[in-house]
C-alpha cells in the first residue's frame, strides 16, 4: 500500500477541531459545470459544500458559515491569514460563473446556462473571523433533495491537492466510482470511459491554452495526477487516445485505496529525438543512434512488463535497424532483419489458415 501524507486534519488554535467525514455530494451536472476558478477559490466552496445535507430540501433562508480555524485546519493553511483569505476569496468566487449544459425540449438544443455560487454573502465589516454563505436558489437544485445522477466524495481526500485541475479531476474520476460497469470484478480497476482533452479544458476554464498535448501533460496533467497519487485514496494513471496523429481524449484507470488491485496500462510508444544538423558518419550522429536505441529498448522493456506476448512494433524494429546500422552493429541488424522476416512469415501463414 503506497504511504499517503495525512489528510484528516486535528486540533487547530484556539481548540477548533474538524471531524473527518466531511462529504461533499454534487448533482452530475455541477461535476461537468464548467468554471475557472483558482486554488483558493475551489478550496473554499469545497469547503462549504461538505456543509451540505443533500438528502433534503433546501431550508428556506439556508445559510453557511465558515470560521477561519476551520479553513486554516482543513487546508494546513496559517491561522493568521485565513480570515482575510476568507472573506476576499468569498467575493472573487461569488462573482465567477459556473455554466451547465441542458437540454432545452422546446428549442430542441442543448443550452449553456450560466449561474452564479451564492445569492448573499456576510462577513464582518472589521474582519471576523468567519463568513456567512447563502447558495443560490438556481444551485440548489443540484445541491440538495438529491435522488439520483449525482456524485459524492470525502473533502479529505482532496485536502492536500494542489491545484484546481486536480480538484476537479479527481471529481470527474469519481463519477465511475460506483458504477459496476466500469470496474473490472476481477482486479478492482476503474477505467473511465474516453473524456476529451478539449472537454477538460473547457470545463476548467483552459479552453485555447496548452494547444500541444504535451505541454498540457506536462503543466497541467502530470502535477494532477501526481498530486492525487500521492495525497488521496485513489491510484491513477492514464492512457492517449489519438485522432490520426492528435492525442485528443485520455482513459483513466485508477484503483480505490484498500483495494487489492493492480493497475497495468499499455505502455505509450517513445518520442524519439529527430536527427541532428551533423555530418553523416560522425560522432554526433553515433550519439542520436545510441540515444534512440536506449529509448527503443526501454520501451520495448516496459511492453514485456505489462504483457509478456506484447511485441515491439516492426517501425520500431526498422528504426533499430537504421540506429545499429549508424553504429556499425552488423551482426544486431542481421539479427532484426531475420525477426522481421519471421514476423512476416507468420502473419502470412495465419491468414492462410483463416
Amino acid at each position: 500500500m503506497k504511504q499517503k501524507q495525512d489528510i484528516h486534519a486535528g486540533l487547530v488554535s484556539g481548540g477548533a477541531t474538524v471531524a473527518d467525514n466531511k462529504v461533499i455530494t454534487q448533482g452530475n451536472q455541477l461535476i461537468e459545470g464548467s468554471y475557472d476558478i483558482n486554488l483558493a477559490e475551489i478550496r473554499l466552496l469545497w469547503l462549504a459544500l461538505s456543509k451540505i445535507d443533500s438528502k433534503n430540501p433546501q431550508p428556506e433562508g439556508a445559510e453557511i458559515v465558515l470560521t477561519a480555524p476551520e479553513y486554516s485546519a482543513m487546508y494546513d493553511l496559517e491561522l493568521a491569514n485565513s480570515a482575510h483569505q476568507l472573506q476576499s476569496v468569498s467575493l472573487t468566487l461569488g462573482s465567477k460563473p459556473i455554466y451547465t449544459y441542458e437540454w432545452n425540449e422546446r428549442k430542441k438544443r442543448v443550452d449553456a446556462v450560466a449561474r452564479y455560487w451564492f445569492s448573499a454573502i456576510t462577513y464582518g465589516a472589521n474582519k471576523g473571523a468567519d463568513i456567512t454563505l447563502s447558495f443560490s436558489p438556481k444551485i440548489a437544485p443540484f445541491l440538495y433533495d438529491l435522488k439520483n445522477e449525482f456524485t459524492q466524495m470525502n473533502v479529505f481526500a482532496m485536502a492536500k491537492l494542489d491545484t484546481p485541475f486536480a480538484f476537479r479531476l479527481y471529481s470527474w474520476l469519481s463519477r465511475y466510482r460506483k458504477l459496476d460497469k466500469y470496474k473490472n470484478p476481477k482486479s478492482g480497476v476503474i477505467s473511465t470511459e474516453k473524456i476529451s482533452i478539449d472537454w477538460m479544458k473547457d470545463r476548467s476554464g483552459l479552453t485555447g491554452k496548452y494547444a500541444d498535448f504535451k505541454n498540457f501533460r506536462v503543466r497541467v496533467l502530470d502535477p494532477a495526477v501526481d498530486a492525487i497519487n500521492r495525497t488521496t485514496d485513489l491510484t491513477v494513471r492514464y492512457e492517449t487516445v489519438t485522432t490520426g496523429r492528435k492525442v485528443t481524449h485520455l482513459v483513466f484507470n485508477y484503483i480505490v485505496e484498500g483495494d487489492k488491485a493492480y493497475i497495468r496500462v499499455k505502455p505509450e510508444p517513445p518520442k524519439l529525438p529527430r536527427r541532428p544538423r551533423v555530418k553523416k558518419g560522425s560522432h554526433g550522429e553515433g550519439e542520436w543512434a545510441k540515444t534512440c536505441l536506449d529509448l527503443v529498448r526501454e520501451y520495448e522493456k516496459k511492453l514485456k512488463e505489462y504483457d509478456k506476448k506484447e511485441e515491439l512494433p516492426v517501425a520500431y524494429l526498422r528504426k533499430e535497424i537504421l540506429y545499429y546500422g549508424i553504429i556499425g552493429n552488423t551482426e544486431a541488424v542481421s539479427y532484426i532483419e531475420r525477426l522481421i522476416s519471421e514476423r512476416k512469415s507468420k502473419r502470412a501463414a495465419k491468414k492462410e489458415e483463416k
